[in-house]
């Protein structure tokens, strides 16, 4: 079993480190626990405390959810970066209702992403793609008039059927070897599997390669795209910790995955996205023109950032924002001010209750999400209400919880006519605009 631990026990919130029992200690007294790709013993770089599920918003108030150790730990032996404690999937997606935003921002980047896959040759108009986690479907939507055929696979039963109601052929499931099979049997072998953004939600990837190369033949490609934990480590990115979120992948990880099952990395493209994406193109047939110079130059770069100092450095500067924000919040707030957050997004959960700030100080969080408002975000307890609302009633200043969006929200804002809310941008540092 490679994963290192699946919590059950419920956990109480603490702003001090939690360590969850069962973890192992080293003769300095740091927790450590198993590496999930390599079985290697890993060291904390950070504790976030505890929190309940992100994505897990509340009806009512009074509505109970368990908390959960949010620990970051690094394998030294193969470079992954991973959660010390990994719920399960009816921890996680028993009340999911995370939907992809239809932002302008994306849009641009499935174009880029398209464009990049063309460019390679990964994908081309006779491609049948698969797209695991794919959930209501925007990219697939986007290529559909571009290739032969597309198929979506995610387990969320809510999000499948409006993907299919957008005609977005979806199957309902996890993806793993035996819902592989079921896909060969139906729908026929893909092209190209595409993956963004959800292998880091499974505590064992192994899984998922798996499934992928049950179905992917030599000369197909397998596409995986997550947060870049360099940008997550370098822009100061904490709030991209939550537990749906169990692996903060590099390069060097990923090779590591990829190569238990045959795999290679054959080209690797940045992104802007989610506060900056890394895109893995791997197969297994590999000749020596197959891999871009960019595998090793981003290689060597890896080498030179991913260092003992640099996690220092994060989780330092980590503290450094939560005390900042804190302080900030409750000087406006002790002075009259109204401050509303803006964007119901899981990281935005992280941060508030790393923070420690609740609906004591922040009573109502915009969204544009229409499933989403009227519930309460967990822990915090803070409403979650329509932009329509918030324009209504508009605060002296928004903190941006989804700042990945920051200039769409602030255009956004000012287009629909309030010219007078500020804006607390906390991340990669507390900026007041």
């Amino acid at each position: 079993m490679r994963a290192s631990r699946t919590v059950t026990a419920r956990a109480q919130f603490m702003l001090s480190p939690v360590f969850g029992s069962g973890c192992l200690g080293n003769a300095s007294g740091v927790p450590h626990v198993t590496c999930r790709i390599c079985t290697a013993q890993t060291e904390t770089i950070l504790d976030l405390g505890s929190s309940p599920p992100a994505n897990s918003l509340l009806s009512t108030p009074a509505d109970h959810l368990d908390s959960y150790p949010l620990v970051l730990e690094h394998c030294a032996t193969c470079g992954n970066v991973q959660l010390r404690d990994c719920l399960g999937a009816a921890e996680l997606y028993q009340n999911y209702l995370y939907v992809t935003p239809d932002s302008p921002q994306l849009q641009a980047h499935y174009e880029r992403l398209h464009a990049d896959l063309r460019r390679g040759q990964y994908i081309s108009p006779r491609s049948f793609v698969l797209e695991v986690g794919s959930n209501i479907g925007l990219l697939l939507r986007y290529l559909r008039p571009q290739v032969r055929k597309v198929l979506g696979i995610d387990p969320a039963a809510n999000i499948c059927k409006m993907a299919a109601d957008a005609g977005v052929e979806t199957v309902c499931d996890f993806f793993d070897p035996q819902s592989a099979a079921r896909i060969r049997e139906v729908h026929g072998t893909p092209d190209i599997i595409i993956a963004r953004h959800c292998l880091a939600h499974n505590s064992d990837p192994h899984v998922l390669i798996s499934a992928a190369s049950s179905l992917l033949a030599d000369d197909s490609h397998l596409v995986i795209e997550n947060a870049y934990v360099l940008n997550t480590l370098e822009q100061n990115e904490f709030d991209q910790i939550y537990h749906e979120h169990m692996f903060y992948y590099s390069l060097r990880s990923m090779s590591a995955l990829l190569a238990h099952h045959g795999f290679h990395v054959v080209n690797v493209f940045l992104a802007a996205v989610h506060g900056g994406s890394i895109v893995f193109v791997a197969k297994r047939q590999r000749a020596a023109d197959d891999v871009a110079p960019a595998v090793h130059e981003r290689t060597q770069h890896e080498d030179k950032v991913l260092t003992p100092v640099t996690f220092r450095h994060f989780a330092a500067n980590t503290a450094t924002i939560r005390s900042i924000l804190r302080d900030l919040v409750f000087d406006l707030c002790s002075r009259g001010k109204k401050v509303y957050t803006y964007g119901a997004s899981a990281k935005g959960n992280t941060l508030l209750n790393y923070v420690g700030l609740t609906r004591e100080q922040i009573p109502f969080c915009a969204d544009s999400t229409a499933v989403k408002q009227g519930k309460y975000l967990p822990q915090s307890l803070i409403r979650i209400i329509s932009e329509a609302e918030a324009l209504a009633n508009p605060p002296d200043y928004f903190l941006l919880t989804a700042w990945n969006y920051r200039d769409e929200i602030i255009r956004k804002v000012r287009g629909l006519g309030n010219s007078t809310s500020r804006f607390i941008v906390p991340v990669p540092f507390v900026d007041v605009v």
